[in-house]
């Protein structure tokens, strides 16, 4: 068995509400509530509005627990059991049948269908609706994909039809506040998910948007991924000062200094960056670049010399992952 298939190597941090968690192990929501009350199974956290929130261990714990009954175990005799395995320092394993891969079951709508959903249900207005949506893409798949290919596409969608005139600028802002509540709530889950740890050793990343970019969800998609994989986080929001960044920099000593831009100008003013890092002491970090303006301008990336990592998350992970020294929450 592979350090996959235990249950310690799932993320603790608590991000999926009830009605997500019921989705992905076909519990109803009275047997959990119910094996939490009576055997004290798990113990989720809770959401600024005092909704109960889950953990991808603790869906891989459920998962568990369903494997010893479905072998004829009761559930105070499989509760019993986890009690002794954890008590022996020893960590529960989930047969391969019964990791969570994160695959969407066959038969599932796809990402397309959900983030029509998603778009309809905000240029409604109708919130509650669209928590349910995300909800159930949380259930099917990873984090960074259900920010990058639902999420995201939404939002541009959103902003063409205003462009259009065929969606009001209440609208657009309705559905970009949405979209960035989510992505600040579960930076948050995972900011307390590291709470009372360790995490001096961790490398650190200052994270933002370009001097005079105001576009962010993109740059708070990278900096929710570094942070699911184990890196400190520094995010900055829109429209960081270059020479503030730079004193920063020189006074935090971060592993790696990660900026996005959508505009061409601003884009440009990220170029003049390298050289007053390259001054900064040893150890000096890394500067790195992304978004939209670098993805469509060839001149722009070559420019860059190197500091484009990428269009996506992953692509940005990907590239990271020799200079990091933590492995992926998923």
């Amino acid at each position: 068995m592979t350090d996959a298939g235990r249950l310690s190597s799932y993320d603790d941090a608590p991000i999926y509400t009830i009605k997500t968690v019921v989705q992905q192990t076909g519990l109803t929501a009275a047997t959990l509530r119910a094996w939490e009350r009576r055997y004290g199974v798990l113990s989720p956290g809770r959401s600024d509005g005092g909704y109960r929130l889950y953990s991808e261990r603790d869906v891989a714990t459920l998962r568990w627990l369903q494997s010893q009954i479905e072998a004829g175990l009761s559930i105070s005799r499989a509760v019993a059991r986890l009690d002794l395995l954890r008590q022996a320092g020893e960590a529960p394993e989930l047969a391969s049948s019964q990791q969570s891969s994160r695959r969407p079951p066959t038969g599932v709508r796809d990402q397309g269908t959900i983030s029509s959903e998603l778009l309809e249900a905000l240029l409604a207005f109708r919130e509650e609706d669209a928590e349910a949506v995300l909800g159930e893409a949380f259930a099917l798949y990873p984090v960074e994909d259900v920010a990058e290919a639902i999420m995201t596409p939404v939002l541009v969608e959103v902003g063409e039809r205003w462009l259009r005139d065929e969606a009001t600028i209440v609208q657009e802002h309705f559905a970009a506040g949405f979209v960035r509540r989510r992505l600040t709530a579960l930076f948050q889950a995972y900011a307390r998910a590291e709470a009372g740890q360790k995490v001096a050793t961790s490398p650190l990343a200052i994270t933002g948007s370009a001097p005079g970019e105001w576009h962010d969800v993109g740059i708070m998609i990278v900096s929710l991924a570094l942070r699911r994989r184990g890196w400190r986080v520094l995010y900055l929001g829109q429209n960081v000062p270059a020479g503030h960044l730079v004193q920063e920099a020189s006074r935090l000593r971060p592993d790696l200094v990660c900026l996005s831009a959508t505009m061409p100008d601003s884009a440009a003013s990220l170029l003049l960056l390298p050289e007053p890092v390259a001054a900064l002491p040893e150890p000096r970090p890394r500067l790195v670049f992304g978004g939209r303006a670098f993805a469509q301008n060839l001149e722009l990336r070559e420019r860059a010399a190197g500091a484009y990592l990428g269009d996506t998350a992953r692509d940005v992970m990907a590239m990271l992952a020799p200079h990091a020294s933590h492995s992926p929450a998923d």
